[in-house]
């Protein structure tokens, strides 16, 4: 019967797991002992937390991130304690450069103790990552969802008002759309960042899907008062992709490139082959992105500043899920930009 205290968060669910895979390994412990020793060294490497299962106080086992941590005396004062006191322990010690981890020592059986060592400002950073991440996503939904509902009551108070019902069933359209690419944005990411995930590939006719993503933002476009150019070298070979995928990335620069381009500008598609690539260029007339932020753009939820008293928008997924998609096909992606004279985002695709 295992004594265990209960924490919540990745990492201590992954201790209770590691913690029941272990002790059941170690049921076969007589009958198999060189299998057994194996797959307890497995899972301790696939651990990227540092990470060491001690026989009473002797070693038995450890994964590469543990190496600096062996001969750690107050590591080892923890695995005494929890020994003599046959209890599990959670303990905050003091690391190299001021750095703190927290370690904790779970009893597996009456022998044998497992010992986890999790980085605390690496935790914090992610526990802000996260409420960044939730903050920016509510806010993207709560935007359009009340305009929405705005619109949806205007309805009701002008049903004899042509142009107002007009007027208000083209923002709501607009609304809807701006949810759905959202929430296509946060399930691309969920399976781009999935393992096991693959690339539908076919034959695609890139001038063509870059016709329809032209046709689809149009009337966007014309309705921010922004002009439309495509530009395709005669000859564009077609390229094994995902076009589904692929083409939501272009769209998200799309998307960057009418958000960001105030009323008389211009967003430019361009597409030619290049030394067996095809390369792609968005370019539009826009503000442009500050040169501290550029090295910083297709990181998750990150959002460049803008000029003063312009608003951040956007959920900071777009230009992370343009990158994912178009390393997943094998190629790179490249930003061009200063302030006041626009962005060009360029990226090239394998033709074979």
């Amino acid at each position: 019967m295992f004594d265990f205290v209960l924490y919540f968060g990745p990492l201590e669910l992954l201790a209770v797991l590691l913690a029941v895979a272990l002790s059941a390994a170690g049921a076969v412990w007589w009958r198999a002992r060189r299998k057994q020793t194996q797959e307890r060294q497995n899972l301790l490497n696939s651990l990227p937390y540092p990470a060491m299962l001690f026989s009473g106080p002797r070693l038995a086992a450890s994964n590469a991130a543990a190496d600096d941590w062996r001969e750690n005396l107050d590591v080892q004062t923890i695995v005494k304690d929890s020994l003599a006191g046959g209890q599990n322990i959670v303990r905050t010690i003091p690391a190299v450069e001021g750095q703190a981890f927290q370690v904790r020592a779970i009893r597996l059986n009456n022998a044998e103790t497992l010992l986890l060592l999790e980085d605390l400002a690496a935790a914090q950073r992610q526990q802000a990552f996260y409420r960044n991440f939730i903050q920016n996503v509510s806010h993207e939904l709560k935007t359009p969802l009340t305009v929405i509902q705005g619109h949806t009551a205007k309805l009701g108070d002008a049903p004899n008002d042509p142009a107002s019902f007009q007027a208000s069933r083209r923002i709501i359209t607009d609304e809807t759309k701006r949810l759905t690419q959202l929430v296509d944005n946060l399930l691309t990411l969920a399976r781009l960042e999935t393992p096991s995930f693959t690339l539908e590939k076919s034959d695609v006719n890139l001038s063509g899907l870059l016709e329809d993503v032209i046709l689809q933002v149009s009337d966007l476009a014309e309705t921010r008062g922004l002009a439309l150019s495509l530009n395709l070298a005669p000859g564009l070979p077609r390229l094994k992709a995902d076009r589904a995928r692929l083409k939501q990335a272009i769209l998200n620069l799309m998307d960057n490139a009418l958000k960001y381009t105030p009323a008389g500008g211009t967003v430019t598609v361009s597409a030619r082959s290049e030394n067996g690539q095809v390369v792609c260029s968005v370019a539009d007339s826009g503000e442009g992105i500050p040169a501290e932020d550029l090295p910083y753009i297709f990181e998750k939820l990150y959002r460049a500043r803008r000029a003063k008293g312009r608003p951040v928008e956007g959920s900071g997924l777009g230009l992370t899920i343009v990158q994912q998609t178009i390393r997943a096909h094998g190629g790179e992606i490249a930003v061009d930009s200063e302030l006041g004279k626009g962005t060009t985002f360029t990226f090239s695709l394998p033709i074979t």
